[in-house]
Formats: structure tokens, C-alpha cells, sequence
């Protein structure tokens, strides 16, 4: 075994170990488990004492570029699951930079492709809403939004997208979901451009699902601000699909 094998498997045990007390502490505090679908690992939250006669949504996190630490959800809080139980997916996606997918290519990355199929499988399992599917992400993950409404419509019945952005070109296939977008004028990642601009165009075209909100000031830690919406929670549970 290489000297640059053995560094990589040390720095492997101690960042597994690291996250453990983390790990353990969501479990206690949430009815939160990790498993892995395939290849893909993702985090699990049920709502407390969930009654299997009634169906719930599902909310879909997709974590930025490397972040793949499940940490204190605001959806897994309980003021918001007192009013609006849900079930919430965490999948990790390991690869870097685009690794949830994007507007300029015609493709699902795999990580995505695997998470589609989770998200069916647990469709099939649990009392689960197929009509309230949702989905979020921050950096790369809001990326990933825009990447899944083009080539997926009609599947979620809402989503947000965090400091991420689109091609342009893409906006009159993001249409048909309600979507609200946020991105901070300050932006040192990613430029707010690349959200400014697909919103005006949905505009352009006639959109009237979509929404956006751009934060004076704030750079790449706009889930900061998108935190304090109070409206967000009701817009969010209020959207539903026909079928």
C-alpha cells in the first residue's frame, strides 16, 4: 500500500469518525437514520408518530459542492412539522462542482438518476403524497433544481433554488413548477446573473410560477437570509399537482 493510499485511508477514518458524534446526535433528537440506496448514500427524516392511513410530502434537499454533512435541517424543526409533517430526503452527492446537474447539458448526472429512483422507492413504501413532491438546494445543488424542473416538469410540485443558476435557454422548459428563486447581489461563487437572468426571461415568456428574490448585499450564504422567509413554509406546502 502507497504512502498517498495510507494518507487518504487516515484522512477517510478520521472524518468518519469526526462525524459520528453529529450523526448520533441528529438521531437522537430526529427520527433521522442514514442508509444507501445502490451506491448513493442519503439521510432519512420521518415526521414524529406519522399515521400510515394519511399521505405527507416529501421534501428533497440537494447540499451544495462537498457539504454533505446532514446538519440541523429547518425542515426538520418542530414548529414546522407541527403544522406541515413531512418527509425529508437528504441524498449526498460526492462529486464536486456539478455533481447534481445543470441546465447547459441534456443528461441526469448519475447521483441524480439514483436519487429519481430513491425518491420512487420510497414513494412505494411510505405514505407519501405523490401530488406534494419537493425540492430544494443551495450552490450546487440550486443548480441541480433547475437542472431537474428542465428535465423533469411536472414531477415536483414546487421547488426553490438557493445561489444556484441556469442557462437562460432553459426557461421555457422550467415553466410548468412553481419556483421561487434566491440569490444574494453580492455573490462571490456563483454570479447572480445566472439566476437573474432565467428569471427574466420566465417572465418574458409569460411565466407566473415563478418567483424571486435577490438579497442587497449578501454574497454566497444566502440560505442565511432564505432561512428567515416566514412565507416560505405556507408558499411551499400550498403548491400541489393535479394528479
Amino acid at each position: 500500500m502507497s504512502q498517498l493510499t495510507l494518507i487518504r485511508l487516515s484522512l477517510f477514518i478520521l472524518i468518519f469518525i469526526s462525524l459520528q458524534p453529529l450523526q448520533a446526535q441528529l438521531s437522537k433528537k430526529y427520527d433521522y437514520s442514514q442508509h444507501y440506496y445502490q451506491s448513493l448514500r442519503y439521510g432519512w427524516f420521518k415526521p414524529a408518530n406519522y399515521d400510515k392511513t394519511k399521505l405527507y410530502p416529501l421534501i428533497v434537499y440537494l447540499h451544495g459542492s462537498r457539504d454533505t454533512v446532514s446538519r440541523d435541517n429547518q425542515w426538520y424543526q418542530e414548529a414546522i412539522q407541527k403544522e406541515h409533517p413531512a418527509f425529508v430526503i437528504t441524498p449526498k452527492c460526492e462529486e464536486g462542482n456539478q455533481g447534481w446537474g445543470n441546465t447547459w447539458t441534456a443528461e441526469h448526472t448519475l447521483t441524480t438518476a439514483q436519487t429519481l429512483k430513491l425518491i420512487d422507492s420510497l414513494v412505494a413504501i411510505y405514505p407519501i403524497d405523490k401530488r406534494r413532491l419537493y425540492v430544494y438546494g443551495i450552490s450546487m445543488g440550486g443548480f441541480g433544481v433547475f437542472s431537474i424542473l428542465a428535465k423533469e416538469p411536472g414531477k415536483f410540485a414546487a421547488a426553490y433554488a438557493v445561489c444556484g443558476g441556469s442557462d437562460a435557454k432553459a426557461a421555457p422548459k422550467l415553466l410548468t413548477t412553481p419556483l421561487w428563486i434566491f440569490h444574494g447581489d453580492a455573490d462571490d461563487v456563483v454570479p447572480v446573473r445566472l439566476s437573474r437572468e432565467v428569471y427574466q426571461e420566465m417572465i418574458r415568456l409569460g411565466g407566473t410560477k415563478v418567483k424571486y428574490t435577490e438579497y442587497p448585499g449578501a454574497k454566497h450564504n444566502s440560505w442565511e437570509n432564505v432561512a428567515q422567509e416566514k412565507s416560505l413554509p405556507s408558499w411551499l406546502f400550498a403548491q400541489h399537482n393535479k394528479k
